[in-house]
């Protein structure tokens, strides 16, 4: 049997933990329509920060002659737009082979407008290209171009950063929408020179707790910075051309601008936003599109943790279902026992979730007789006075299998005959399962 506590606490991961990957085992032409759609979408986007970005480089590289910045930008703005017509049009064309308004069509079309998008992109990142956001990088100025020495120079102070930082700069933040506890990336550039430096903490020389860097290929490098926890990660994009240089920052953090104040639980303002702050991170976590999926349901976590600090059930809930799912570091027994504790309090489904976690505990796959049955029997009966017909069912299946110590199919008929008087479907197929697979009539009996 597959723990309840299980089932309940993946439920309160957030509605916008687990979306589907519209390009995945593709098989109708619905299902491509579909795709392409996302594949378009996605290259709209990256061609829309292109084209920022490249507006931001125009803007930095003529600061000392707005009036030739203007006149370039407007020449590019002019140039875009009269792309975007062209490939539109285009598009069109490559797609008269299909019937026009079919899933084929449209499929053909967006594929088209993704490709060209793409390759629109790779063009505009050419264009006006730069090194640094400060006086130009001399031969003597790049600190060095061994990157483990370049970054403790990088990030000694707020004037090596800005000097060593490019012209435009891509910026990943996390935003808030009108459906409170959904959090979604947003991306955007900005002028280098005109960000709040310093952007990173000094790193020293030599391996550094909570810094990790990644190399990307011989001219790209991110550093992933720990050193905040969780739920304050920024990932730094470095990229060499005469020199190394910033030229990316992603911000993993979720401002408390981006939160609601409102509530309608019993929760201190402090609660209520880590609530809020689990609920968009285990959103984030549960799209499998960032390689922070890990380090995203670990922040979830903590948050559910300080949400739950007062007894909050819901809270208290979703943090021990996440210790048990697998996704997160698994708290010990005794933690995951106070948090379903809390949870149980006035809740039939809390009850139950309790009973789950006294069956099979910090087993991440339950099996075989529970490990306390009485306490087992004890949530579930409790739950059943709060109202819930599933739990007469959860009892009627325990019996059924002997797990509560010994298989007792009269009281497990008579369990289900309970919920089946409460009109609860699987009690009714239970009982019917169960009268065709026992030939003796089954003597009556009590659930409890």
């Amino acid at each position: 049997m597959l723990p309840a506590v299980l089932i309940g606490g993946l439920s309160l991961l957030g509605g916008h933990a687990f979306a589907d990957d519209a390009c995945a085992d593709i098989t109708t032409n619905s299902q491509r329509e579909r795709c392409s759609v996302s594949a378009k979408v996605a290259a709209d986007k990256q061609l829309n920060t292109s084209y920022q970005e490249l507006m931001v480089r125009l803007e930095g590289g003529y600061q000392t002659d707005p009036v030739l910045a203007a006149s370039q930008k407007a020449t590019v703005q002019e140039a875009q737009r009269a792309w975007i017509k062209l490939r539109d049009t285009d598009c069109q064309v490559d797609a008269l082979e299909t019937e026009p308004g079919s899933s084929a069509h449209v499929a053909a079309v967006n594929n088209c407008i993704a490709s060209m998008s793409r390759d629109r992109s790779v063009f505009l990142d050419n264009i006006a290209s730069d090194t640094g956001s400060g006086p130009t990088i001399g031969r003597g100025s790049c600190p060095t171009q061994d990157f483990a020495q370049f970054l403790p120079a990088f990030s000694a102070n707020a004037e090596s950063q800005k000097r060593l930082t490019a012209q435009a700069v891509k910026l990943l933040v996390l935003k808030g929408t009108s459906d409170i506890g959904r959090i979604v990336t947003y991306v955007t550039a900005e002028v280098g020179r005109d960000m709040a430096f310093p952007l990173m903490v000094a790193v020293p020389d030599g391996k550094v707790e909570g810094i990790e860097i990644e190399k990307v290929d011989d001219r790209h490098v991110n550093v992933v910075d720990k050193r905040a926890g969780n739920s304050n990660i920024k990932i730094f994009n470095f990229s060499r051309k005469s020199c190394w240089t910033l030229d990316g920052v992603e911000d993993w953090s979720i401002p408390e601008k981006e939160l609601s104040v409102a509530s309608t639980r019993k929760m201190s303002r402090a609660e209520n936003f880590c609530w809020q702050r689990g609920q968009g991170f285990a959103g984030l976590g549960g799209l499998e599109q960032y390689r922070l999926t890990g380090e995203l349901f670990e922040a979830t976590l903590e948050n559910y943790l300080c949400a739950a600090a007062s007894g909050d059930p819901i809270s208290s809930s979703a943090a021990a279902g996440l210790s048990l799912s697998g996704m997160a570091p698994q708290l010990e027994y005794g933690k995951v026992e106070a948090l379903f504790k809390a949870a149980a309090v006035d809740s039939p489904s809390g009850a139950e979730s309790l009973a789950g976690f006294y069956c099979f505990g910090n087993e991440l796959a339950g099996s075989g007789p529970c490990q306390r049955p009485l306490d087992v029997e004890k949530e579930l009966i409790r739950a059943t006075t709060m109202g819930s017909t599933h739990a007469f069912v959860s009892l009627g299946d325990y019996w059924k299998s002997g797990d509560l110590g010994k298989k007792d199919t009269p009281r497990a008929l008579a369990c289900y005959q309970l919920a089946a008087d409460k009109g609860n479907d699987s009690g009714i197929n239970a009982i019917k399962r169960l009268q065709s697979e026992v030939a003796e009539p089954i003597v009556a009996s009590s659930c409890f």
